[in-house]
């Protein structure tokens, strides 16, 4: 807890800092003291300072704070005239109890007057006047009264304040209840919120902590009022909820208890296109709104997930402090975290990211099969070999998950074997198709991974065709596929990530929303579900190229990835493998290298029967209709 009076010079702050230190026994600091000597100079020539001046002693001061907090708190007097520099200072995720003194330019002019030896001249009080942004969220105090009396009045109003939390987190499913745990561990104070439903959820929010006894700075609610009550303003509440029409029932019941400038962010897998509906909405409403995606599983939200938040930048930047010190870091000890983008720009990233991530797990599905089904391979074989795989450049997280399935056990059998060939989703690969339908950007294998699991649940369709349409298997070469494997699994990744960072690029243009895919890259690098080492040099590539396809750091392997892709496919399918996402990749790569294609055919036949028109090599005029009905 850290106590900070603030108002302008004169205004008493040190005065009753002191007199609140020997109330509470905690130490007392003067901002003043941690000012540069340029600053000080500075201040002594009544030159005013500027926002470059006091950057570095907000940044000073706010990595105080936090160290006095883990300590057990303390009493900071500072001017934090502008509510920038409060964010600055806010900046740790400390939990701050804001008072501002208040008094008239006279009084404060007449106590400054009587001060000796202070380098801050009566003559800078008007420009520190003029820069005082009162923040809402302050308790007021005055200084029309005595010390002893504004000591008190600010220790009524603490035992009396209900805010003891710098964070809040609503649902506690797998996800919200391993954030939560993540937040507790980096010392962030948090309340929790799950609704109650007799015998259906109930005390969820007590459950996760009574099981969790050594963890400290957690406390739950199952009453929405006295839950958003509990956090310090402005506040920061995280919905993890599923997405859908109760959203916006949460929000319209949270909207009944928050403030101006308090922050609602949205954690779940929401539709972008609602999300820009919703910061609008509440935008209106002068509420910060997130929509944010988070990806990591409950792994990832325990140790540190990939975080893509979009929506309003001041919200991002007042839930920056918090979501920095949960989440994952990169290579370079970045969290993998940025500003995504206004709207619903987030919650976009995150479905693109899902389709990839649908890519990728059904290309290993292919994989398998084939290695399985196609050729015989035992399972132990197969996780040998995938095991080499990740050594010699082709390790994921996806990757080596496989590895960890295909090598359990249980009786002498593979565990796999128990599970059902039914495969769910979520919505978001149905959202990603649809959206890049509508930005006219081709998605061929990501739709296909969509496809394949839609199928996966025709169970009794698929075992009546399979016995009433036996397959016919043709000789494959085995050695051959083993071989070619390796670079086919790589080439169909890159097809696949170069898919979605099209999408993103796309949809990025017509927003108008100057998403950095480097940035969006180098975030999914840990944390992620399709972290890999094939996305550390994509967040390479991105800085110097808008795609896998053109980088001169892939053209060589591209070249020979699609022979032996191209090679894989063709044996998978003499063996009765189905391979869409695979099949189409190599497709795509063959489609989009194609100088001079058959559309002229296809363009041909539109105006053959519809009366289309067609674009004439060597005419720009715009199109034309030909006769070819013409018999001559």
């Amino acid at each position: 807890m850290i106590i900070l009076l603030m108002g302008v010079s004169g205004s008493g702050k040190t005065t009753i800092g002191r007199l609140l230190s020997d109330q509470t026994s905690l130490p007392f600091y003067d901002a003043d003291d941690f000012h540069p000597s340029q600053n000080v100079e500075k201040m002594k020539n009544g030159i005013p300072l500027d926002d470059d001046d006091r950057k570095p002693w907000l940044e000073t001061l706010a990595a105080e704070m936090a160290l006095w907090e883990e300590n057990g708190g303390a009493i900071l007097a500072c001017s934090a005239l502008k509510e920038q520099y409060r964010k600055v200072l806010a900046a740790n995720g400390a939990l701050i109890y804001w008072f501002f003194l208040k008094g008239s330019a006279d009084l404060i002019s007449q106590r400054m007057a009587q001060r000796e030896g202070h380098y801050m001249p009566a003559s800078l009080l008007s420009s520190q006047m003029n820069t005082l942004e009162v923040p809402r969220y302050a308790e007021i105090i005055s200084i029309e009264q005595q010390p002893e009396k504004i000591a008190n009045d600010i220790m009524s109003k603490l035992e009396n304040t209900k805010a003891v939390s710098s964070f809040g987190i609503i649902g506690m499913g797998v996800m919200g209840s391993s954030l939560a745990l993540n937040m507790a561990d980096k010392n962030i104070k948090i309340s929790i919120y799950n609704r109650t439903l007799e015998g259906v959820e109930e005390d969820v929010a007590k459950k996760l902590v009574d099981a969790h006894p050594e963890v400290e700075g957690i406390l739950p609610f199952d009453n929405l009022e006295r839950f958003v009550e509990s956090i310090a303003q402005p506040r920061k509440i995280l919905m993890m909820i599923p997405a859908g029409a109760v959203i916006d029932q949460q929000i319209a019941r949270l909207l009944s208890f928050v403030d101006k400038g308090d922050v609602i962010i949205d954690g779940g897998n929401s539709f972008f296109e609602d999300s820009n509906k919703r910061m609008q909405y509440l935008q209106n409403q002068n509420i910060h709104f997130l929509g944010m995606g988070i990806s990591g599983g409950r792994e990832g939200a325990l140790q540190g997930p990939s975080l893509m938040p979009g929506g309003s930048k001041e919200g991002y930047e007042l839930a920056r402090p918090y979501l920095e010190k949960i989440a994952g870091v990169d290579t370079s000890g970045k969290p993998c975290l940025h500003y995504i983008g206004p709207q619903g720009a987030g919650h976009f990233v995150k479905m693109v990211h899902n389709s990839i991530e649908y890519g990728e797990i059904q290309v290993l599905a292919e994989i398998y099969s084939l290695m399985r089904f196609g050729i015989g391979m035992s399972s132990d074989k197969i996780v040998e070999r995938m095991k080499i795989w990740a050594k010699d450049g082709a390790d994921s997280y996806l990757l080596n998950a496989t590895i960890e399935i295909l090598s359990q056990k249980e009786g002498g059998e593979l565990l796999l074997d128990q599970v059902q060939d039914i495969a769910g989703q979520t919505g978001t690969g149905r959202w990603a198709v649809s959206t890049a339908a509508k930005h006219g950007v081709p998605y061929a294998p990501l739709t296909a991974a969509v496809t394949a699991r839609m199928i996966s649940t025709h169970k009794q369709r698929r075992t009546y065709l399979a016995h009433k349409l036996p397959r016919q298997i043709g000789e494959v070469q085995v050695e051959e596929i083993i071989e070619s494997l390796q670079e086919a699994y790589s080439m169909s990744r890159w097809v696949i990530h170069e898919i979605g960072f099209s999408l993103i690029k796309k949809v990025s243009e017509d927003e108008k929303w100057d998403l950095n895919m480097s940035a969006i890259a180098r975030g999914w690098t840990n944390g992620s579900i399709i972290k890999s080492s094939l996305m550390e040099g994509l967040a390479e590539v991105f800085t110097e190229s808008d795609s896998l396809f053109t980088s001169n750091a892939f053209q060589a392997r591209l070249q020979h990835g699609a022979g032996e892709l191209a090679n894989v496919i063709g044996q998978g399918l003499k063996a009765g493998i189905a391979m869409p996402v695979m099949s189409a990749a190599i497709n795509y790569y063959y489609a989009v290298s194609t100088e001079d294609s058959t559309a002229n055919l296809v363009q041909s036949l539109r105006d053959y029967f519809g009366e289309h028109g067609c674009l004439k090599v060597g005419d720009d005029t715009g199109t034309k209709h030909l006769n070819f009905f013409r018999k001559d």
